[in-house]
């Protein structure tokens, strides 16, 4: 689609100005205050601001006050706190505590700037006010209150209007913030918008760093320039304090860069403070004194005149008090230009203003008066004086250039509107007769002829009369041709954006008109080509939609033409991932029909098929060119086929996507009927066997390719479909599962069979109790019944088998299902019995004793004479003498026979050979023939040493009896055992 549209269009190429009325009512000191409606400065004692230094009111265009601030409290116009007005960040003893600034092209929006000193440190902070609140009295909007720039600065803040309309509000701080080096510029730009912070501009200079906040920033009123004051003395060679005094910059209010520092020259015994500049903008007023802090010193006014040679070396004495006269000391002060062009110089702790009445005049001709303007009685003048917008001092005018035969539309300044003004315009078109001039605040003029014209412009207030001129170019009306709509295929993001290249397009606009005449620019709305606004790049991403060509003249801005034209961006078709087609060679044919739509649908995917046609090709070539297309029902030509296939846009054949796929003939699964899974239950009988399933895959698969997919399922349904596939070890009772055997290739090629499987009961077989027998017994072992085979650990075969030899003998049965259970007998012998000692207790006459330890199978029975048995292995009370030990093994097995002597002394003997007791002698001592036996008196004497074969003591002593009494007598045995003890002799 073309649109052949012609649109004359304007652009607004001055801003809209303010009038000095704005600055017509001042409140600073100690509730001192200055009506300037009049023409003349009128006192008044209506303010309630109190302020050493910084304050800062604002006027609307025709001087009615808004309100006014010392950077801490607003008031409203009735001289009342305004909602929220408390509490902003300034500070009484900042040198510029607040700035009032309107928001460009915004009526009713005011922002104050305010900057604290550094305890506590608050930095550059702004709030807004809305003049609409409050019943028209206005209101700190909450939400837009002590909103910081930056976290700390000097005590500085100006501003400026830039050159297409917006604001600079410039400070001075550091580089690095919280450094205590106060050396780079700050511009912050305040726009229709409201602050943009994305433009902020920095200017450092390393050799102007300043250790002090004191001291006055100033722009000039053409916005050139900027002046900075900084108190302390000037030490130029100290690290930290370069920056002291008086500096002059050179600032550019179109990009905020501040450039070209100068030192401004003056007797090293005093400080700056205050500065103006001149209306002119070509001399800088200073204000310097002995004293930093406030207090009373000498005082020096100084001139530089910007326009002469080495002036910064050179400046003038405008005023300054006696050296020798401490009565004519007065402190610091601020310089103000107002709404008359005359600058105001503060005089602390007095009632006076003294007043430069011609400060664009060079030295004595300025015409300085000490005593120029007196306050109200009971007010009183501090250091400070309310600074103001350089835009307020500049009347101007507004206008919307036009093309030659359109009208071109004139706005006045504000200040024109207001009462007693009135307005006369010079449209410098002489050849327009009557119409070239008008009295109208907002004029309307045609211009026939295009050309350079010089517009005047005079506006007679009821103060004095202002005239501005501006130079306009009228250029000839241009021609926007009509060009065609872009048509494009979207590439495959299909996002609906396309790279656009609109050189042709542009060119096409162009025509046969000079581009070094003019020049076009493309736009995405009506409004933004209308305005000029967000022309597009040559090469632009480019969305669907209706966009707008303007072409304008190289010399004006004012004049335009537009025409419209489409981007048209088609869909680009998307060629999803296709799968192969496949099917099944049921006849083993190599031959079956083809639905070429199930890989067409698949390639489509979501896009519209209303949009997009699909056709199928044998070629690429075919496919490319859309020739010789194929039926979506295709018999295949042979086994493994390619096919091409095309998605084009049915809007845009251009807009197309090819791609191929194969379609295979795959070869059928068969499973011949399969057998009998059968195993054998467990020990627990519970009917449930673990079946390993693959142990089935060499049946299933036969001999067909080993590549093939085998799964199995517990019915035909989830066989047929696929899934719930069975593991592959199967725990289950007798049942009948199903087989799946796929082609790899393609799941649709498939076939499935059934399987029974089962579970035989685990059968159970029993020997008997394990026995225990006699070394050289045989026993018969038998197995349970029932079991056509039996298999015995020993190799034997038969139900029933012999045993001698001891051991563990299992039997294995299988029965007719071929289910086998086992089981063990172990035939264990006796061990033989052994007596492993005899503890015999001796050498007493009725408590010995015998006690046998045996090993073996056990238990025992123990007799002494082979008649009388008992089942404790000791024999207590015994006489001394000789005796056999017999142990016999209650299994029937063993019986064992040893011989036990109890040796042990008579206690007594009568040696009267009666043939009873002659003797004395250890009783069995015989069995220890090595033993010692040796006889004392009752004084320890040796009398006798016996031989243990002897007959014994006959109870002499060489040869001579021994008398009745008691012996002592010691026997030590051969195995070192000895024995004590005492007989009696009797006769």
């Amino acid at each position: 689609m073309k649109k052949n549209l012609l649109y004359i269009c304007f652009l607004i190429l001055s801003i809209n100005a303010y009038g000095q009325n704005q600055a017509n009512w001042w409140f600073f000191g100690n509730n001192a205050g200055l009506d300037f409606n009049t023409g003349i400065p009128i006192p008044t004692t209506i303010g309630q601001l109190s302020t050493n230094e910084g304050c800062a009111s604002i006027a609307d265009a025709c001087g009615s006050l808004l309100f006014y601030t010392d950077g801490i409290t607003v008031w409203n116009q009735n001289h009342m706190v305004m909602p929220n007005g408390m509490n902003l960040l300034g500070d009484p003893s900042s040198t510029q505590s607040a700035l009032i600034i309107p928001q460009p092209d915004t009526p009713n929006i005011y922002y104050i700037f305010t900057v604290g000193d550094f305890n506590p440190m608050t930095g550059l902070n702004y709030s807004v006010v809305d003049m609409t609140l409050d019943n028209g009295l206005g209101d700190v909007v909450p939400a837009q209150k002590n909103i910081n720039l930056i976290a700390d600065s000097t005590e500085k803040v100006a501003a400026v209007v830039t050159n297409n309309g917006d604001a600079w509000i410039v400070t001075y701080a550091e580089e690095i913030i919280g450094s205590g080096l106060f050396d780079t510029f700050y511009a912050f730009k305040l726009t229709s918008s409201g602050m943009d912070l994305s433009a902020t501009v920095t200017s450092t200079f390393n050799n102007v760093q300043a250790d002090d906040r004191r001291g006055y920033l100033r722009i000039s009123p053409d916005g050139s320039n900027i002046v900075m004051m900084t108190q302390l003395p000037v030490t130029t060679g100290t690290v930290g304090q370069t920056g002291r005094g008086a500096w002059l910059f050179d600032f550019n209010n179109s990009t905020g860069m501040v450039s070209n520092p100068v030192r401004l020259h003056f007797p090293v015994t005093h400080q700056a403070y205050g500065a103006e500049f001149s209306p002119d903008s070509r001399k800088i007023y200073v204000d310097i004194n002995t004293q930093s802090n406030g207090n009373d010193g000498d005082r020096i006014l100084l001139q530089y005149n910007l326009d002469a040679l080495n002036f910064a070396n050179t400046p003038l004495t405008i005023y300054n008090t006696d050296p020798a006269d401490i009565t004519d000391n007065v402190a610091r002060g601020a310089l103000q230009i107002g709404p008359d062009n005359k600058i105001y110089y503060s005089r602390k702790s007095t009632q006076w203003l003294s007043v430069i009445n011609n400060p664009d005049q060079i030295g004595a001709a300025s015409n300085f008066i000490l005593n120029g303007v007196q306050v109200a009685t009971g007010t009183q003048v501090n250091e400070g004086l309310p600074p103001f917008y350089n835009a307020f001092f500049n009347p101007s005018f507004s206008f919307i250039e036009a093309c030659e035969t359109n009208a071109t539309h004139f706005f006045a300044d504000d200040i024109a509107t207001c009462p007693g003004s009135n307005v006369l315009w010079d449209f410098g078109d002489p050849a327009s007769g009557v119409d070239n001039t008008s009295s109208q605040p907002d004029p309307l003029h045609i211009y026939n002829t295009a050309g350079t014209y010089i517009v005047t412009l005079s506006i007679n207030t009821i103060r004095g009369n202002y005239t501005t001129s501006k130079e306009i170019t009228i250029v000839p009306q241009p021609i926007a041709n009509t060009v065609n709509d872009i048509e494009l295929c979207d590439d495959v993001s299909n996002n609906g954006i396309e790279a656009v290249d609109f050189t042709t397009t542009m060119s096409t606009v162009l025509g046969l008109q000079s581009s070094s005449d003019y020049q076009v620019t493309i736009h995405e709305t009506l409004t933004e080509a209308q305005n000029d606004f967000n022309a597009l790049p040559v090469n632009y991403n480019a969305v669907n939609g209706t966009y707008y060509a303007r072409i304008d003249s190289n010399v004006s801005n004012g004049c335009y033409a537009i025409t419209a034209f489409d981007i048209i961006i088609n869909p680009q078709p998307i060629i999803n991932n296709i799968d192969d087609l496949y099917l099944c060679d049921i006849d083993n044919d190599s031959d079956e029909n083809f639905d070429l739509n199930i890989a067409g649908l698949q390639a489509l995917g979501t896009q519209d098929p209303i949009v997009f046609d699909i056709s199928y090709h044998n070629s690429m070539g075919d496919a490319m060119t859309n020739s010789n297309s194929i039926n979506s029902f295709y018999d295949n030509n042979t086994i493994n086929e390619s096919i091409w296939l095309r998605i084009e846009n049915v809007n845009n054949t251009n807009c197309y996507a090819i791609d191929n796929f194969t379609i295979n003939l795959i070869q059928q699964p068969e499973i011949i009927p399969l057998n009998d899974y059968e195993l054998c239950d467990d020990e627990s009988n519970d009917g449930i066997e673990s079946f390993n399933l693959p142990t089935l895959n060499a049946q299933v698969l036969g001999n067909q390719p080993s590549t093939f997919n085998i799964s199995y399922h517990s019915s035909s349904i989830d066989a047929n479909q696929n899934i719930n596939s069975l593991p592959n070890n199967l725990n289950t009772g007798t049942t009948v599962i199903w087989a799946r055997l796929e082609n790899n290739q393609q799941q649709v090629c498939f076939t499935i069979e059934p399987i029974q499987i089962t579970v035989f009961p685990h059968p159970v077989i029993e020997l008997p109790e394990d026995i225990n027998k006699c070394i050289d017994d045989i026993v018969t072992i038998t197995a349970p019944a029932g079991f056509n085979l039996y298999n015995w650990s020993n190799g034997e075969t038969t139900r029933s088998i012999q045993i001698e030899a001891a051991g563990d003998y299992t039997v294995t049965g299988t029965d007719s299902n071929g289910c086998t259970a086992a089981d063990t007998i172990t035939i264990s012998n006796y061990e033989p019995t052994i007596i492993t000692s005899i503890e015999v207790r001796q050498f007493t006459l009725r408590d010995n004793r015998i006690e046998v330890s045996v090993s073996g199978s056990g238990p025992w029975e123990y007799s002494i004479d082979d008649f009388f048995y008992q089942s404790l292995p000791v024999f207590s009370d015994l006489l001394p003498g000789f005796y056999n030990i017999n142990v016999r093994s209650l299994n029937g097995c063993d019986q064992i026979t040893v011989p036990a002597t109890i040796i042990a002394a008579p206690n007594f003997f009568t040696p009267n050979q009666d043939g009873f007791h002659d003797y004395w002698q250890v009783i069995a001592i015989e069995t220890e023939p090595d033993a010692q036996i040796y006889i004392f008196d009752r004084f320890g004497k040796l009398l006798k040493q016996l031989s243990p074969t002897g007959i014994g003591w006959d109870g002499t002593y060489n040869g001579n009896p021994m008398p009745s009494t008691d012996y002592w007598f010691k026997v030590v045995l051969n195995d070192g055992q000895s024995f004590r003890g005492h007989f009696s002799l009797k006769r």
